[in-house]
């Protein structure tokens, strides 16, 4: 076949990836490519079974219309979700879907063994024959904390502090390997296949262990100059406050509005102690409050006072058109959406505000697996040697299935 050019395949799987099924007319003004080129590309995507039709559409004049879309078992991808109470791993195929999953519990603050990584990614690819296992075309990793330079993390939900984890991987994979903070990820995944699906100006938040955010502007990622931008929970929200952060200062946003420290403000209230206490104890705290419990009540209109604040001023300061909210917030929408909404209102810039939407997350407990994913597949189109791969890998496997 005539040789096709990277810049129009990459647009174009971007696309299918992102609309599921589509038409090439919808590709051409998805791409702005003319319509020839668009043509030629999916003729190279279709001969190597990257794409296939899925059917017809009959347009208003009666013409017939392709629909096509990726082939879901073009490739696989693993995906590593390092979040705060346990790490997951999956195995996706091409459009991101969730084939098998294994996971492992985390002991906050615990250091994380890095054997059990290993473990994991075995497990994820236990169920892959051999030649399954050769359409496996990179990893995506999503992790809590920051990375450096050199890939060491430090991270305290995994007890990590400048672990080498970019170089403990390389010893265990025989992968390309794309990195991306927890909430890049996650925003990564509703931008794709979520809830900010076609949103070009969005911002993901995620309250959990810890609380952060990240953000997109005319489509890109803004990822700072060492890729740690989105620490939304260290900025500080009330220097008064004598809520102390894990990072050792006090009246940070996390200190305050993540899980834990709503558990902890709860506890202080009803006179039960100081505990350090974390993960599913925060839902009766939310049942609590939704039962009219005072001290309850007054823990979330702390949180969610604060949150909304902080909120906007990352809307005056970014001007989104779509908020999405993650984390333990998908399981007390009812008790923060109305308290971040008056926030917003009093505090976002009116011609800001008319334009600006807030939602919650509805991808559930796979969230970080599925941006894992995504960020593997679009990382993996902007590699020549990867997309050469993604357009071969699967034709000359059935090219060997009919030798035999």
């Amino acid at each position: 076949m005539p040789r096709v050019s990277e810049a129009w395949l990459r647009r174009i799987l971007a696309v299918l990836y992102e609309r599921r099924h589509t038409t090439r007319a919808e590709i051409v003004r998805a791409t702005r490519l003319n319509v020839a080129s668009v043509s030629q590309a999916i003729r190279h995507l279709l001969h190597h079974g990257v794409v296939q039709r899925s059917g017809q559409l009959r347009s208003a004049v009666g013409r017939k219309r392709d629909e096509l879309k990726l082939n879901s078992e073009a490739g696989y991808f693993v995906a590593v979700d390092l979040e705060g109470t346990r790490v997951r791993f999956g195995l996706t195929n091409f459009l991101g879907d969730v084939r098998y999953r294994w996971e492992v519990p985390v002991a906050f603050g615990r250091r994380f063994d890095i054997r059990i990584f290993a473990k994991g990614i075995e497990a994820t690819l236990a169920n892959l024959g051999a030649r399954e296992r050769c359409r496996v075309l990179a990893m995506g990793v999503s992790y809590s904390g920051i990375m450096d330079r050199e890939g060491r993390v430090t991270a305290v939900n995994l007890g990590w502090a400048d672990f080498p984890l970019a170089e403990k991987i390389r010893s265990l994979v025989d992968l390309p390997v794309f990195y991306g903070t927890e909430s890049l990820t996650k925003l990564l995944a509703e931008r794709w296949l979520g809830a900010a699906r076609g949103s070009n100006h969005c911002v993901f938040v995620t309250v959990a262990n810890g609380i952060g955010c990240a953000s997109m502007n005319e489509g890109h990622a803004l990822l700072g100059r060492d890729g740690a931008a989105g620490e939304l929970g260290h900025i500080i929200i009330d220097p008064s406050a004598p809520d102390r952060c894990n990072c050792g200062r006090t009246g940070c946003l996390e200190a305050i509005a993540s899980s834990p420290n709503i558990v902890r403000q709860y506890f202080e209230k009803t006179g039960q102690g100081r505990k350090r206490v974390f993960g599913e104890q925060v839902i009766e705290v939310f049942a609590r409050a939704r039962e009219g419990d005072a001290a309850a009540v007054e823990v979330i209109d702390r949180a969610g006072r604060y949150l909304g604040l902080a909120l906007a001023n990352l809307a005056n300061l970014l001007n989104p058109e779509l908020i999405v909210l993650g984390g333990d917030l998908v399981h007390a929408e009812d008790l923060f959406l109305p308290r971040i909404r008056k926030e917003l209102a009093r505090n976002v810039l009116p011609k800001m505000q008319a334009s600006l939407e807030v939602k919650m997350s509805s991808l559930g407990l796979d969230i970080g697996l599925v941006g894992a994913a995504s960020l593997a597949f679009h990382s993996a189109l902007r590699e020549p040697a990867l997309l050469k791969k993604i357009c071969s890998a699967y034709l000359e496997e059935l090219r060997s299935r009919q030798s035999e």
